[in-house]
């Protein structure tokens, strides 16, 4: 069998205290990444009221988003070729200024720096605490710690729209933000003193810093980030602000499949010196992982971005009560999760906890699917909670996949490729359900007589949907979300469908095999 992962004899790992406060540096981070990325939602009325701009609400949420997409492969290459620690300080000082220059922002355009800014440092942070996993501990009991720390990133995620609302509430949008400031202020502390001097597996430690910077292919991160943007504006734009066809709508799918196919030539041109060597694509459980993940999480979010539309428009839930509803899906998350990496670490095998996940997922999202407003608040809490547990029964798998299949120089850019589809799955799939929701809303409001067009829904919001809305109509109306979110929650029973490609292709190794 082919050599795969680090030899254990000569790997040492640290022990004690040592290993502890490690463990407490990687959970900060990644409370501080799960809080931050969801948080801005909440603040959004609040921060376009103070810039007086409906113009930028967008980029507030797809800054971040997409530096956090466009930098991953940056990112896994910089954990290969230099020392960890100094590339995880770097991160969490760059999210640290960026949550500066949000939380102190003067100007729409100030801020959406900010929010960029912090993007290009949370996509280090995520890269750096799964990449130091595998410098801390065997693999065997990777699976178990991974889920452990993406079951705390997911309470962070989930508890960041409650955490939210009770600052702007109570003092300002911009405590959003400055909240980071201690919280990674800790993080950096605890690094910086108790992290341990980690080297990079695949960077050469007597090479200098300039031999060093020359292997980072810069110039396909050039090409990779406007490739993105092209696609994210793309994606905000088609369907809402400009029909399919209109020609700025087409130019810009057209420059991300230009840039996307330079890209891909400069990789195969650079061969193992590129920023993505192709070698990591060609592996069968690689493409394999980020097609179950793109899927899986890409499903995940579109649900937990729309369930508390259900829960505050359909059902007329308060958003304290709509933020306690999302509990069970998140409970099924977390139970499944831990479930799974006991599983791996114990059997060996992360593939079936895959298979079942791809197998739960479409049957959870079908039950959602016959929600309606008069759904008792059983079936609410049984099919949410059985759609939290499918998902995370697998998520961690393509994880361990990484760095079971890879030799230890390349498992920080196989989890690069991981940690993209983690994050390109929701941003992309995201938009396209937010453009299936309004205009699957527009049609359904026309057979009212209720004459809204896809964008004027955008830019109304369904909290004031009833201020236009005839008393004698609100329940038809309510009738009409709720269909609308059942089209669009359809596109996640397509997801979850598409994961089955990704189980079935993983390779079946075990965590368990001796590496040479």
């Amino acid at each position: 069998m082919a050599a795969t992962t680090e030899t254990v004899t000569q790997e040492e790992y640290p022990v004690g205290a040592k290993f502890w406060f490690t463990v407490l540096s990687l959970v900060i981070l990644l409370i501080l990444g799960g809080l931050d990325g969801n948080i801005v939602a909440t603040a959004v009325p609040n921060i376009t009221d103070y810039f007086h701009t409906v113009a930028d609400v967008g980029w507030y949420l797809s800054a971040y988003k997409l530096c956090v997409c466009s930098f991953q492969f940056l990112f896994g290459k910089l954990y290969n070729i230099f020392p960890i620690k100094v590339v995880l300080l770097t991160a969490i000082a760059t999210f640290l200024v960026g949550s500066v220059l949000s939380s102190t922002a003067r100007s729409s355009s100030m801020f959406i720096v900010g929010r960029a800014v912090t993007g290009l440092g949370a996509a280090g942070i995520f890269a750096g605490a799964f990449t130091a996993a595998v410098h801390i501990m065997p693999l065997r009991w990777r699976p178990v710690f991974n889920a452990t720390l993406a079951g705390i990133e997911s309470v962070a995620v989930i508890s960041a729209p409650l955490l939210g609302g009770v600052l702007v509430q109570t003092l300002s949008w911009r405590w959003c933000f400055y909240v980071n400031l201690p919280i990674g202020g800790l993080a950096l502390v605890v690094t910086l003193l108790f992290f341990p001097d980690l080297k990079a597996h695949g960077g050469d430690s007597a090479a200098s810093w300039r031999t060093k910077l020359g292997q980072l292919d810069l110039l396909s991160t050039v090409v990779f980030v406007p490739a993105l943007t092209c696609l994210f504006i793309a994606l905000s734009w088609a369907g809402l602000r400009y029909p399919w066809s209109d020609a700025r709508v087409i130019v810009l799918f057209a420059l991300f499949g230009l840039l996307f196919t330079a890209f891909g030539y400069m990789q195969y041109r650079k061969g193992d010196d590129a920023l993505l060597p192709l070698r990591i694509m060609k592996q069968r459980s690689i493409m394999a992982g980020l097609i179950f993940s793109l899927c899986t999480n890409g499903a995940l979010n579109v649900l937990e971005f729309y369930l508390p539309t259900y829960y505050q428009a359909v059902r007329e839930y308060p958003p304290a009560k709509s933020g306690y509803m999302m509990a069970p899906i998140l409970a099924g998350f977390m139970i499944a999760m831990i479930l799974n990496g006991a599983g791996t670490t114990i059997w060996g095998y992360y593939v079936p906890s895959m298979v079942l996940a791809s197998t739960l997922m479409p049957l959870a999202a079908g039950l959602m699917t016959t929600w309606q407003v008069s759904t008792s608040f059983a079936q609410l809490i049984v099919y949410s909670a059985l759609t939290g547990f499918a998902g995370g029964i697998g998520f961690q798998a393509p994880q361990s996949a990484v760095q079971t299949v890879l030799p230890a120089s390349d498992v920080p850019l196989g989890l690069s490729v991981i940690l993209f589809a983690q994050n390109f799955g929701p941003a992309l799939f995201v938009a396209v359900a937010q453009t299936i929701f309004t205009n699957q809303l527009s049609t359904n409001l026309k057979g009212l007589g209720i004459a809204l067009s896809p964008g004027e829904i955008e830019k109304l919001g369904l909290t004031d949907l009833k201020k236009v809305t005839s008393p004698a109509l609100w329940k038809d109306t309510l009738d009409s979300i709720d269909k609308s979110l059942v089209q669009t929650w359809y596109l996640v029973i397509g997801l979850t469908c598409v994961t089955m490609i990704g189980s079935l292709s993983m390779e079946w190794r075990s965590v368990k095999e001796k590496r040479q």
